[in-house]
């Protein structure tokens, strides 16, 4: 085995290519010739080093303990040349294979290559079964792109990360490429141009996806959840007409951002996602995105209920909603047409190990339902967010107040005033509960500029603060479903923590964000993957809720990480001539008992792939 550098000119442009080839000598009835062993591409290393490295890869395959050392670099390209060609020379054993007894000196057992493939093996499943390989075939996508699209994908399932990030997880630390398949030259390009490819086919894939889900899972999808989310830029985003500045959900308002919008039904499965500018106004995007469905499932979307928050349910959005024939389910904006009253409320959910309390009341105005609704744990929650925000505004009151009396403290008129303005706009929720006056020096007039304020009182907007301090915890509810009880619709609105959940495993799980690409093209497939990772993840939790198991696909991924595929080697002793061969076996890890609850709920076997083997001359 040796080294050999080729030459190539193209034809065409009349370029000199060169590669680097491992090659060995053979015998043939021709006389000897040069066996390519593997093409090693263009791999830098010098002419010298052409004899260590061929020797270091036949002590990798033949087990030897070598004497060459090798700079880090051309290790781990060692390494990863010996690896292919074990996957180019191993056969696999059948898993009925009769018992095999050898010689084997067990002083030279060692595994190696250790590779995940339990959350593979499970994406993997689930990817076959939305025909997703077949759909791509048909759109003209080679196989050998394929692996490339899986493993974007899986990726963000397994282990977020940029494409440079997926690109080093799937060589190095995944079985991925021995389930789906390995591509024919995985540059760091060809997973860009891959995603590139993924997105230029968005419409049909979503289309394709919502179909085969629909079939998989009797879908009624009776209603349509909308909502937006967030995700921020690391970096200026200059080349991208998205990034905008505006309110981000992570408080990071350092960032530009880019809004995702999104249409889940009531099981929570995603039907239709479109990307907006960063600064883009919530009730301006329901309309298109609705229309967008209805080109895409024309047969699907009529006399369904869309169900949407507050900041998206504009009068203008109910009118077109009701032009259209849709029916709706939404939190009201302002003030509702009724003076609410929270005499003679209806308990529907309570639990007080839990301090569940939720009551309702029920109101109907020209044809629609009204239902306020005040929770107990709302009450709870809204009460700690005002005094935490009253205290720290009452407690810069106090501490401006004090430094009136102190030296070196600003205590000009003007100044204290600006001050004050400025608490006023950094508390609003606390600062309109107050009355607060600065009092000036008497004897000057306002415009003397030596005038300076001898103090700050505040005092609670008596009839403002009991009138603000009552309505928490409380929410009005408006639909035209008048055929829905009070509890039927305060349910069909608490399914909208179902988006609400998709966006959080986006974030936390399918590496939404942060977004580092500047060029809207990157960004935008950078996010539609993590919405396709999104339907793996959620067919896999939804199909282990059926079978009870509640637990989450991070919790799952955890589990599942520990079934590994790996090689086995050993030298073994020819019973005929005495030979020693070093042996290698690719098996898969035993499954453990949590391994197999998990498969066996998803349907699966729990046989990733069956076993190899390649024996190596000594």
């Amino acid at each position: 085995m040796y080294v050999k550098k080729v030459r190539k000119r193209n034809g065409k442009t009349n370029k000199i290519y060169e590669y680097i080839h491992l090659v060995e000598n053979i015998r043939t009835e021709k006389g000897p010739r040069q066996r390519l062993i593997l093409n090693l591409g263009n791999l830098d290393i010098y002419p010298t080093q052409y004899k260590a490295f061929a020797k270091r890869v036949e002590d990798i395959l033949t087990g030897q303990r070598s004497f060459i050392e090798l700079d880090t670099g051309l290790e781990k390209q060692a390494h990863a040349a010996a690896e292919k060609i074990f996957r180019k020379q191993a056969r696999e054993i059948g898993e009925e294979a009769e018992t095999d007894y050898q010689s084997v000196d067990v002083n030279s057992l060692e595994s190696q290559t250790h590779r995940s493939i339990g959350p593979e093996y499970v994406c993997h499943a689930i990817w076959e079964e939305l025909g997703l390989n077949d759909f791509f075939a048909r759109r003209g996508v080679t196989r050998h792109v394929l692996p490339l699209m899986e493993a974007l994908v899986v990726g963000r399932l397994v282990d977020s990360g940029s494409e440079r990030y997926t690109k080093g997880w799937v060589e190095r630390r995944s079985a991925l490429y021995e389930l789906a398949g390995s591509p024919l030259r995985p540059s760091l390009n060809s997973y860009y141009r891959a995603g590139d490819r993924l997105y230029g086919l968005k419409e049909e894939l979503e289309k394709h996806l919502s179909g085969v889900e629909r079939d998989l899972f009797s879908l009624t999808e009776r209603m349509y959840f909308f909502d937006l989310t967030n995700s921020y830029f690391e970096g200026k985003g200059a080349k991208n007409p998205k990034a905008a500045w505006g309110r981000s959900k992570e408080k990071r308002n350092d960032c530009k951002l880019v809004a995702l919008g999104l249409i889940i039904d009531e099981c929570g499965f995603s039907k239709y996602s479109e990307l907006f500018a960063g600064n883009q106004f919530e009730g301006e995007t329901l309309e298109g995105m609705i229309r967008e469905l209805e080109c895409q499932l024309p047969d699907t979307v009529r006399d369904k209920t869309v169900v949407v928050d507050a900041g998206i349910a504009t009068e203008e959005n109910i009118g077109w909603l009701k032009e259209k024939g849709y029916h709706y389910v939404v939190v009201n904006r302002g003030n509702p047409p009724f003076e609410g009253e929270y005499e003679g409320m209806e308990v529907i959910r309570e639990d007080e190990g839990k301090g569940i309390r939720l009551e309702v009341k029920r109101y109907e105005h020209e044809g629609e339902v009204y239902v306020l609704c005040r929770s107990e744990q709302k009450v709870v929650k809204e009460r700690s967010m005002r005094t935490r925000v009253e205290q720290l505004f009452v407690e810069r009151l106090e501490y401006h107040r004090k430094g009136l009396r102190l030296p070196n403290r600003t205590k000009k008129y003007g100044k204290v005033v600006e001050l004050v303005g400025r608490l006023r706009e950094k508390y609003p929720r606390a600062s309109k509960l107050y009355r607060v006056e600065v009092i000036p020096e008497g004897g000057k007039a306002a415009d003397d500029p030596s005038l300076v304020a001898v103090d700050i009182v505040w005092k609670e907007k008596a009839g403002l603060y009991e009138e603000e301090t009552g309505r928490e915890g409380s929410y009005v509810l408006r639909t035209d479903r008048v055929d829905l009880s009070d509890k039927e619709i305060w349910e069909t609105y608490n399914m909208l923590r179902q988006i609400e959940y998709a966006f959080k495993s986006m974030k936390s799980s399918l590496g939404l964000r942060p977004n580092f690409h500047q060029v809207e093209g990157r960004v935008d497939t950078h996010m539609f993957i993590s919405v396709l990772a999104y339907h793996l993840l959620h067919i896999i939790e939804y199909r282990l809720r059926q079978k009870g198991d509640h637990r989450s696909w991070r919790t799952i991924r955890t589990v599942l990480k520990t079934h590994e595929r790996l090689t086995i080697g050993y030298k073994q002793r020819e019973g005929g001539d005495g030979a020693v061969r070093q042996q290698y076996v690719r098996i898969n890890s035993t499954v453990e008992p949590e391994h197999m609850e998990i498969y066996r709920k998803l349907g699966l076997l729990g046989k990733p792939l069956p076993r190899k083997r390649i024996a190596v001359n000594q």
